[in-house]
């Protein structure tokens, strides 16, 4: 910081100093216009007593034309600030220049008087006049310690010039007496007005720097308060979002749960009565797999969560192709005609992750399929530089204005009301959004006409390079399920989920031994007869027990023969990450997959493991 020379010290940035001086004068504006008025007042009455009292003075020695001037000169000076304190006075550096003309006018009028009025008549008179107004500018005017030095310094400098110079009409001895005795009152009383004003001063600037510290940390409240309210906020509309999810859900699942037990009991009435029940499976089955088709949708969307992606170059022909096929009956079956659009080659590769932006393409065209009644649904592709476009065009009811911003949040649908649980739960053009958002370098748009159809594009940037044949991702690859030959543990603590899937996987081949716990497994362990493929078994069991704890009992006991392969399977809303403590190979599947497509990934993998490990390929 930089002294001023008088003890106060300015602030270092020249910004805030500049702030002080502004906020000193707004201050104190109102405070040292009433002064000036108030003085202004007085000098104009005492300039009235004295007109009243020309004639008692002495006529002799008292110049009364020369008096009245004066005081009407003064009278004009002072008033002038007074006249002049407009809200330009709220900057320091004109509050300053009136308050000077002031004081100049004043001091300078007074001086002038002590000098015309005769022998102790100035001193009992005019010097009285010339204290108390050295008294009130330090006191009433608030002058900065540097304003009030120079400026008040420059009035007792004039003062005392006019006292030496004054005549006095006595002898010499007399004269410098007086001159001592009248010089020495008003430099005392400067210096104490200065030692006055310098702690007024410090205080302002004490109070100036609290006052905006004060309000920055008001500001600094009030924000972080309007941050909380709109978290709040924001987790009050989340609120209401999962309680109008849950009510859609709780509806969506109860409606197909008691369509299936209508047909079970029809089923049963029918199978009782020697008739067919081919059609009431079917229901059966279509109805399990709505339901099936809602808990994908829910895991999907919390797993993107915690996705990490992998990008590759992508075959992007076989990957529409692959999502053509899988949406190719499921078009036919609503009458939809579900085409890729004809192009001369082949679109280039992208530089993507397979999994999350086939996702992406699937649930764009389920959704368009979804909300296309009539008409048909194309896949199409068109190079732009150095990004690839990918667009589903559609038929289907549009995209109205007022919903266009609504689209892609969780559980928001357009034109389902009665919440048909064919077009599910709301999740796809969200799930595609957070898709995009996590994936580095992609985009997304879409155009629609109300009534006509919409389209619907994602954006990826071309790559540079191309796999090899057979190189790509092994999700593009659809395997025949086939676990013939595999000798497989079986863990599950619920017991119609247990049955159910040893009868899947025996129904591709495998030896499957089952058991609902630990416990059920140590007479298998104790028998040592054979070292099974594959462990298959649920993360959450009963008793506190876990999958985990299961998996790593039955390697330990076969650890003489190598790790042994894990297929952990969860019906919660699990990632990846909650199993990386536990040692390769295993892969997480969920309960949620349609039979078929966990039929496909165990075999899958299965037949992975069987490739980087021949000996679990060996007949027992």
């Amino acid at each position: 910081m930089r002294s001023s020379g008088l003890g106060v010290r300015r602030f270092r940035s020249a910004a805030q100093e500049r702030a002080f001086r502004m906020d000193y004068a707004r201050r104190f504006s109102g405070q040292r216009r009433l002064a000036i008025a108030i003085f202004t007042a007085l000098w104009i009455a005492f300039s009235i007593r004295d007109f009243w009292r020309l004639d008692a003075l002495d006529p002799v020695h008292l110049h009364h034309n020369e008096l009245i001037l004066l005081r009407i000169a003064g009278t004009i000076g002072m008033t002038v600030p007074v006249l002049l304190w407009t809200p330009r006075a709220l900057e320091e550096r004109w509050a300053v220049g009136l308050l000077s003309v002031w004081t100049v006018t004043c001091w300078f009028a007074v001086l002038r008087m002590v000098q015309i009025y005769p022998g102790d008549l100035a001193w009992r008179e005019a010097y009285p006049i010339l204290t108390f107004s050295l008294f009130m500018i330090f006191m009433a005017f608030r002058l900065r310690v540097i304003t009030a030095a120079w400026l008040i310094g420059l009035c007792v400098v004039s003062y005392l010039v006019m006292l030496y110079f004054k005549p006095s009409g006595q002898s010499v001895d007399v004269r410098v007496e007086s001159v001592i005795a009248h010089a020495t009152m008003v430099p005392m009383m400067y210096i104490v007005g200065l030692l006055v004003s310098i702690p007024l001063e410090r205080a302002a600037r004490r109070e100036f720097v609290y006052r905006r510290t004060l309000r920055a940390a008001k500001a600094r409240v009030e924000a972080a308060s309007r941050v909380v309210n709109e978290q709040n906020k924001r987790m009050q509309e989340l609120v209401k979002e999962k309680e109008r999810f849950f009510s859609s859900a709780y509806h969506d699942i109860q409606q197909p749960l008691a369509a299936i037990n209508l047909f079970i009991r029809s089923a049963r009435t029918r199978i009782r009565d020697g008739h067919a029940v081919d059609r009431d499976l079917d229901v059966i089955q279509e109805t399990a797999s709505d339901i099936l088709g809602m808990f994908k949708d829910i895991q999907d969307y919390s797993e993107l969560g915690s996705y990490i992606p992998h990008l590759t170059p992508v075959n992007t022909h076989d990957l529409l192709t692959e999502v053509f096929e899988q949406y190719r009956e499921t078009a036919r079956l609503r009458g939809i005609d579900l085409r890729i659009a004809g192009r001369r080659g082949s679109p280039p590769f992208i530089e993507t992750d397979r999994s999350l932006f086939k996702r992406a393409v699937s649930n764009l065209v389920s959704n368009a399929i979804k909300n296309t009644s009539s008409g048909g649904v194309v896949l199409g592709w068109v190079r732009l530089d150095g990004r690839l476009r990918v667009d589903v065009w559609d038929t289907g009811i549009g995209i109205a204005a007022a919903h266009r911003e609504a689209i892609f949040a969780e559980y928001y649908q357009i034109n389902n009301p009665g919440r048909d649980r064919s077009k599910g739960l709301g999740l796809g053009l969200s799930i595609v959004h957070r898709v995009i958002r996590i994936l580095p370098g992609h985009g997304m748009s879409f155009a629609s006409v109300e009534g006509r159809g919409s389209r619907f594009s994602l954006y990826a940037t071309v790559s540079t390079s191309t796999l090899a044949a057979g190189a790509e991702d092994q999700g593009g690859n659809v395997c025949t399920p086939d676990l013939n030959r595999t000798f497989m543990l079986l863990c599950d603590d619920e017991p119609t989920v247990l049955e159910g899937l040893r009868r899947l996987f025996s129904s591709a081949g495998a030896l499957v031994l089952a058991a609902e716990s630990m416990a059920g497994f140590e007479t298998i362990l104790a028998d040592d007869s054979r070292i099974p493929d594959l462990i298959v078994t649920d993360i959450r069991l009963r008793d506190g027990a876990t999958g985990t704890e299961v998996a790593d009992r039955i390697r330990r006991h076969f650890a003489w023969a190598g790790v042994i392969p894990v297929a952990f399977i969860t019906g919660e809303l699990l990632s990846d990450r909650v199993l990386r403590d536990f040692p390769q190979p295993f892969v997480l599947l969920r309960k949620s997959s349609a039979p078929e497509d966990l039929l496909a990934e165990i075999s899958g993998f299965v037949a992975a493991q069987r490739k980087m490990n021949p000996a679990l390929a060996k007949d027992p």
